[in-house]
């Protein structure tokens, strides 16, 4: 793609857009640090008498990519074609006014604009911000997007599918070694989406102590995403989802402050609006609706030929919320918040099926509870009230306290809908749901920490917390935390900073309903992650060593581990820990070279226990030989260096980074269920799932004069993964569209190697 530039244009650009500064995930392309223009002061600060400056700079050039492998996977968030390169700055700078303005990648995917002014009684700050999130450009599919949210397949092929003359979906492995019909017509496109976000935000001062602040967002996202949409087990979909949606946001507040105190007083919204009601797609194993009805549909297919679901609905947020700040003593601060949310969303319900065979037969009229919704619109809202409350205190310089209390209620005042009767996978009525239950929370925080000044630089804290959440529609009514932790802190000393901590908590639920397990056909000594008993451990240690003026070295090292029980707790997750330690060392010799060297290793191991059985009243489902485990062990390594030379020669400087990550993802499977299927030749055990990854990025920057120069530098990435959840025709690294049991887009873990050169000339003025 050509891209031309006229300096006028940008220009212009840059003087008009209202735009305000956004972060760009991706490395830094700065001209030389003694060449970088002054920094000018916070907004806020005020615009301070000082000689009129105007300080920029033009960083323009080509860029040149070349990719083997997953190409989507090396841009991922950026957008590195080949083309054009470029960065503008500006600054300008007054007794009565600062302006700022930047550009970069401008014409690409991921280009950004920003604008910055402060003078006088306040400050304005604006930005457009464009990032792409690339999935996969080597996706197929033999769905056709007849609209936004539609998706059909050709009619034939469907047709000597549902005939059984073509294999359409790979039931067996026997059918794994027979292209399906659909693998012919499966076309390719690439599987992306772009966010764009225009922002403006800021202040005005009424007077010394008073003013207003306000600010205003719109996020629109385009394009398509993986998406699954499956017609009963064995016919599963994973289908480009169209995305067209836009999120407005929006905030003011008045704010109130004198030398003893604050106070604020603030409004937030949010709008969700989304263009896309539902998504339609054609079952790749019928043409035609199951005629008779077949009470089994659920699980084999024969059910709907057409699919639907909602997609997320319109929404809308307000939040009115207060904060106030009061010093009661010179040591002595109290401060707290309060804010009312109201959430809501009222989008039209889709029908119980889109099944037009079993709408008109006698077993849909069976079941009087289908021939109405029991409302046509959602009628959601939730409402929340959340307070925050701080005290700190510090009577003498030995000793101090500080305690937080903080509240959450989520009401949830939907009214509730009647789901007795549904319609399962669109193929089978049935009359085994029930009322909607209202999910509500109501969370209690308390939190007190004192300290101790002991020795000479050093605080030592003890704290306790106490963390109480009521929930409904869950199997424990309540769960509680108890935290007790200390830690010591040695701050400021010339040679050596400590930070420690160690943490230990208990949770404990009560109110217990073994009913809201079983309801959902789970094993009644199930207990999820997230409520049952636990006892966590968590430790972390910091140090950093100066044992000379030109060196630091430092080491870190966090700990934790979990133990889940409590009575009746057999299934689920057991236990897991996790261990993390970082060491590094940085030298600077001379105002020449600056070095750096990083490495770290993280371990994480859990354990898991399962039941194979069908539900009661089979004999399996109380059958201990049916019992499963898994070890889900993870170590990951990662090193950085760098290497700064701001003055490797005569009007040159130089940066050299590197970076490397691997990680070794283990299963390991036991217990006397694996035994009994891998003694019949029925287990095939899941590989490791590995990864490496190398990054290496060079700068180098040469002027001829103080303000004219030219730049190069050079990123490479390389990607070796190993994933089983991504399929390729064998021998290869083309997506595979039909696996057992399903259609995808193709869309996994891919390795890549990409290599990106820069080639730039730097004004600075």
């Amino acid at each position: 793609m050509r891209h031309t530039i006229r300096l006028t244009s940008i220009a212009l650009l840059l003087l008009t857009w209202p735009l305000a500064a956004g972060a760009q995930q991706r490395p830094s392309l700065q001209p030389a640090p003694e060449q970088v223009p002054e920094a000018r002061p916070a907004a806020g600060e005020g615009a301070a008498a000082t000689t009129p400056e105007t300080t920029g700079s033009i960083d323009l050039g080509g860029r040149f990519t070349n990719v083997d492998g997953d190409a989507a996977r090396y841009e991922r968030f950026r957008d590195l074609r080949s083309g054009s390169w470029s960065r503008l700055t500006f600054d300008k700078k007054n007794e009565s006014y600062l302006f700022g303005a930047k550009a970069q990648n401008i014409g690409y995917r991921d280009q950004m604009f920003s604008a910055d002014y402060e003078g006088g009684k306040g400050w304005l700050t604006g930005s457009f911000v464009s990032t792409p999130l690339n999935y996969s450009y080597i996706s197929t599919t033999p769905l056709i997007e007849q609209s936004s949210g539609h998706l059909t397949l050709d009619l034939a092929a469907r047709q000597l599918v549902q005939a059984g003359t073509v294999v359409g979906i790979p039931q067996n492995a026997a059918q794994l070694n027979t292209p399906s019909i659909y693998r012919g017509l499966a076309a390719p496109f690439t599987l992306q989406h772009l966010r764009q976000t225009g922002a403006a935000s800021g202040v005005y001062e009424f007077n010394r102590d008073t003013s207003f602040a306000g600010g205003f967002s719109s996020t629109k996202r385009e394009g398509h995403q993986p998406w699954g949409a499956s017609f009963a087990f064995n016919v599963a979909n994973e289908v480009p989802l169209a995305i067209d949606s836009r999120t407005n946001d929006a905030n003011a507040a008045l704010e109130w402050t004198k030398t003893r105190g604050m106070f604020r007083v603030g409004w937030n919204g949010s709008w969700y609006n989304n263009h896309i009601n539902e998504l339609t797609w054609d079952n790749a194993f019928r043409a035609t609706s199951a005629n008779p009805f077949d009470p089994s549909g659920y699980s084999n297919g024969n059910g709907s030929s057409i699919g639907r679901m909602s997609v997320p609905p319109d929404n809308l947020l307000n939040s009115f919320n207060a904060m106030a700040m009061y010093k009661l003593q010179p040591r002595t601060v109290l401060n707290g918040s309060v804010a009312f949310t109201r959430m809501s969303q009222n989008d039209p319900l889709i029908p119980w099926t889109i099944n037009p065979v079993l709408q008109t037969s006698a077993i849909y009229a069976a079941f009087p509870g289908l021939a109405n919704l029991p409302r046509a619109t959602a009628e959601a809202k939730v409402d929340g009230l959340n307070a925050v409350l701080n005290f700190s205190t510090r009577p003498t310089q030995f000793w101090g306290i500080t305690a937080r209390y903080r509240y959450n209620n989520h009401d949830n005042k939907t009214l509730p809908f009647n789901g007795v009767e549904y319609v399962r996978f669109d193929a089978v009525p049935e009359e085994t749901g029930g009322i909607s239950e209202q999910f509500d929370i109501v969370e209690n925080l308390a939190d007190v920490n004192v300290h101790f000044n002991v020795l000479p630089y050093s605080t030592l804290r003890v704290g306790y917390g106490f963390d109480s959440f009521d929930r409904t529609g869950r199997s424990f009514s309540n769960m509680t935390d108890n935290t007790a932790r200390v830690s010591l802190d040695t701050v400021g000393n010339q040679h050596v900073t400590i930070r420690a901590l160690y943490e230990f908590t208990r949770r404990v639920g009560s109110g217990f309903s073994e009913d809201a397990i079983e309801e959902g056909g789970s094993q009644p000594g199930l207990r999820f992650y997230d409520e049952a008993n636990r006892d966590r451990h968590r430790g972390t240690l910091m140090f950093i060593v100066n044992p000379l003026d030109v060196m630091d070295v430092t080491f870190s090292l966090a700990t934790g581990s979990d133990s889940y029980g409590g009575p009746g707790h057999e299934f689920g997750l057991l236990d897991n820990d996790n261990q993390a330690y970082n060491a590094g060392v940085n030298v600077y010799p001379s105002d020449t070279v600056n070095l750096g060297f990083n490495y770290g290793r993280e371990h994480f191991k859990s354990n898991q226990k399962s039941r194979n059985a069908n539900p009661p009243p089979d004999p399996q489902f109380t059958d201990p030989s049916r019992d499963w485990l898994l070890d889900n062990v993870e170590n990951v390594n990662n090193v950085n260096v760098f290497a700064d030379f701001p003055k490797l020669a005569r009007k040159t400087t130089a940066r050299v980074t590197y970076d490397y990550s691997d990680s070794d993802n283990a299963f390991n499977f036991s217990g006397p269920r694996i035994l009994s299927l891998a003694a019949a030749g029925q287990f095939l055990p899941l590989p490791n799932y590995t990864n490496s990854w190398h990054r290496l990025g060079t700068d180098v920057q040469y002027f001829f004069v103080p303000r004219v120069g030219v730049g190069a530098d050079y990123w490479f990435e390389r990607m070796n993964v190993r994933d089983f959840n991504t399929l390729n025709l064998p021998g290869t690294e083309t997506p595979r569209t039909d696996y057992l049991g399903e259609i995808s887009t193709g869309y996994g873990s891919r390795p890549y190697t990409g290599n990106t050169v820069f080639v730039r000339l730097i004004y600075l003025f």
